[in-house]
């Protein structure tokens, strides 16, 4: 059943444009006539179930936007190098959606520094806050909502302290995992040279 749920979760992110997993996966049990909580599957799960509907139904499409996704991201961690920005969520691990967003998380132990340096180089933005749990300790951070050539970005300010230790989007959630711009290089060099390989077939 919790597969079941992952699956018609997975199509609602995919072909309707849910962001919100959980939102997804408490519909996706509803429409299935299921109300116990415990049945719902995780984020891991929902996500391998993402990666399986692209993989099956728009496998071309979505390499092709988590390419042009992740080289965006790329400028975006040269835009903000001084922060030592890392990618994190979708854009990082494959499993995006309709309407993907990238998550970047930046370093300062100037609480100010990066409002000021998206107000000097005329960035809009929308500020806001998120909670998360950092070390195993519930924080609010500072958020920033930014739409660049039509993407949708947050940015998430964290000290530099909080560098090396575990984030989670809550208190009982997986740790995220993070890449750094060496990190994503790679990985968009992996990606050409396994596209190159199978043109050349």
């Amino acid at each position: 059943m919790r597969e079941q749920i992952a699956q018609l979760a997975a199509r609602l992110v995919a072909e309707d444009g849910l962001d919100d997993w959980g939102l997804a996966k408490r519909k996706a049990a509803r429409a299935l006539g299921l109300t116990d909580s415990r049945c719902l599957p995780t984020n891991t799960e929902m996500e391998a179930a993402l990666l399986e509907y692209q993989r099956i139904f728009d496998e071309d499409g979505q390499r092709a936007q988590l390419h042009w996704l992740r080289s965006q991201a790329l400028d975006l961690m040269e835009v903000f190098e001084r922060f030592d920005p890392h990618l994190v969520g979708p854009v990082l691990s494959g499993a995006i959606g309709k309407y993907p967003t990238i998550h970047l998380h930046l370093f300062t132990d100037d609480e100010k520094a990066i409002e000021l340096f998206l107000l000097n180089e005329v960035i809009p933005y929308d500020p806001s806050q998120q909670r998360v749990s950092i070390a195993g300790v519930a924080r609010t951070v500072p958020s920033f909502e930014l739409n660049i050539e039509g993407s949708d970005v947050q940015l998430l300010q964290f000290t530099g302290a909080d560098r090396r230790q575990p984030v989670r989007l809550t208190a009982d959630g997986r740790v995220l995992e993070r890449a750094g711009r060496a990190s994503l290089e790679a990985k968009l060099d992996a990606a050409a040279s396994l596209e190159a390989r199978w043109s050349d077939r």
